[in-house]
Formats: C-alpha cells, structure tokens, sequence
C-alpha cells in the first residue's frame, strides 16, 4: 500500500490534500469533518481586516452621530479587537478538537493589525500563518516596484516578530512571476501558495447594478497554475508550493504534484461535492500510485517539472507549434 505522506512548512502531513481557507474552514464543525474525510490540515478562513471595520463600522450607526470622538475611537478599536477574538478563539478551539495542523490565515491593509494579529495568531497555538496577500496595481502612477515592495514588506513586518512558519499566497498579477516568488523567499518565506483568486465582479443588466462574479474555480483555471508550479519548483530547490485554484478531480492532484508541488489545497471541488470527497481523492491517488508502483509521494514529486524536455516544449512555451500539434 502506498505511503502517501509527505511534510510543508517544517510541518509532517499524512497526505498532500489540505483544506484551504474558505467559508468551508470558519467552523469547528467543518474542520473535523475535514479530518475524518482525510485532510492532511487545514488553513483556516481569511481573518479579513475589513470585515472586522465593516462590524465596527455598523457598530457606530446604533450610537449618535455627536458621540464624542474620543469615545468612537474607543468603540472602534474595542470592535475590531472583538471581531478578531471570535477568530482567534477558532484557533484555539481547532488546536484542542483537531489532530491534524491547523494553518491561520490572514488578510490586512494596514500595518498594526498585521502584526498584531500574526503574534496572536501564534499565541493562540497555530502550527503555521498562511498571509493572503490581495494588492492590485489600480493606479497608473504606482509602479510594479512598487507593490512589489509592500508584499515583502508585510512579509518581513510579520516575519520578524513571530517564529511559525510563514507562507505567502501571492495571484497571478505580477509581470515576473519567478522575480517575486524570488524576493519572498529570500526574504525568508518557508513557502508560496499559488493562486490566490481575487474577487471578481460582475453587472447586472437587468437591474442595472454590479453584483459578484463566479465565486468558484473551474477547471479551466487549472494550466496556468500547472505551468507555474512547474517552473517555479523547477527554480527553487528549498521553496515549498502549496497549489491551488482549478483543481478539482484526484487526476489534477496527481499532476501538479507530478509538477512540483509540494501540497494541494482544495476549496471549490468541495463546495461542488461536499468535504467528504477528500476521502475518495485520496483513495484514487493511493490507487493510482499502487498501480504505478510508487511506494511514496516522494516518487513521482517533482518528475514532470525535472524533465528537461517537458519543460521546454510545453510549461515555457507560449504559441503552438505544428509538430506538437500534430502529437495530440
């Protein structure tokens, strides 16, 4: 019977299947049916700065408008140190109910709930911080330098006051790819999720109002995660991938581990198929691997982004050629 354990972030896994921050991971409910469906770990839903001041924000339209500002400001901060208590109390509860790792996840714009979340957020027990960096190059007159900059910048702020492991999720956004997955590691990242899915709009033109785009991946997004893993792990021998977005079947587990990645994390093919489905992906992985005659992950990790050839002709390449074509 096939092995499939395997380790990310210092951290020794039973398996590469980890349940990624979503709505999925906000209760304790949902996180021990994780762990009975198979979960290798699980990264807790986004503690998301702005959902905090939206709670204080409707907090303050229940007191006059004449408060005094001193007293708002008091109110302010005591909401947003209330609405991230509910969070790290989730942390704490996972720690004592679960007995896979539990990974927090973080989501802010300004500098003090950065760090002061990071230092309770390891207080509070978690085995390892996930930081969901989302920053959009919007203004023309910032340039890519730019935003660059300040995704390192929050990492090394948290870096430096926490000792956990830290890894960054970073989206597709960026004009080198390799050149920013190079500054966070050497900044001192202990791994790279790719890809964060940003939120994506949408207008309804009936009511002529804007209203959310898909909120879950398809299968469709699943190359360009694909070829990115593959160049990325073919870069970086001492970066760790966690990947995710597109992935949605145990075949498309197999081939971005086949591609580099250390770990899988699975969000939208569970809200399709229900959190128990972990527990079928790994018995088609544990069989595809038997049939293979792989006794461990470590087997086939990493072989598709090794072959020079492969990564030639179809992760660095961007038009078709005929001869490959006609190979299909």
């Amino acid at each position: 019977m096939a092995d499939l354990s395997t380790s990310y972030l210092g951290l020794k896994l039973k398996n590469p299947l980890i349940l990624s921050s979503s709505g999925l991971t906000s209760t304790i409910e949902n996180l021990k049916k994780a762990e009975e469906a198979g979960a290798s770990a699980v990264v807790l839903k986004s503690l998301f700065e702005e959902d905090m001041t939206n709670e204080v924000n409707k907090m303050g339209e229940n007191f006059d408008d004449m408060l005094h500002p001193e007293a708002y400001a008091y109110l302010q901060e005591s909401g947003m140190l209330y609405s991230a208590d509910k969070y790290f109390e989730l942390i704490k509860e996972a720690k004592q109910k679960l007995s896979i790792p539990v990974i927090a996840s973080l989501n802010c714009f300004s500098t003090e709930w950065w760090v002061e979340n990071a230092e309770t957020v390891e207080k509070m027990g978690a085995d390892a911080l996930e930081l969901n960096i989302g920053l959009m190059a919007q203004n023309y007159r910032k340039s890519p330098q730019e935003l660059e900059d300040r995704y390192v910048k929050i990492f090394q702020q948290v870096r430096s006051k926490i000792s956990i492991p830290i890894s960054v999720k970073i989206g597709q956004n960026f004009t080198s790819i390799p050149n920013m997955v190079y500054r966070i590691i050497n900044a001192g990242a202990d791994g790279i999720v790719m890809f964060n899915r940003f939120y994506n709009p949408d207008i309804d033109i009936e009511t002529m109002k804007m209203k959310t785009g898909p909120r879950y991946s398809t299968e469709a997004e699943f190359p360009p995660v694909l070829r990115w893993t593959a160049i990325i792990a073919s870069q970086f021998d001492k970066c760790q991938i966690s990947a995710t977005t597109g992935i949605h079947s145990w075949e498309q587990s197999v081939k971005i581990l086949l591609a580099g990645a250390d770990t899988v994390q699975l969000c939208s093919v569970l809200y399709k198929n229900g959190i128990p489905f972990i527990t079928k992906m790994l018995k088609s992985l544990e069989q595809w691997m038997d049939e293979k005659g792989y006794s461990n992950i470590s087997d086939f990790q990493g072989s598709m982004e090794s072959d020079s050839d492969a990564k030639e002709e179809f992760y660095e390449r961007l038009q078709y050629l005929k001869s490959i074509r006609e190979s299909e």
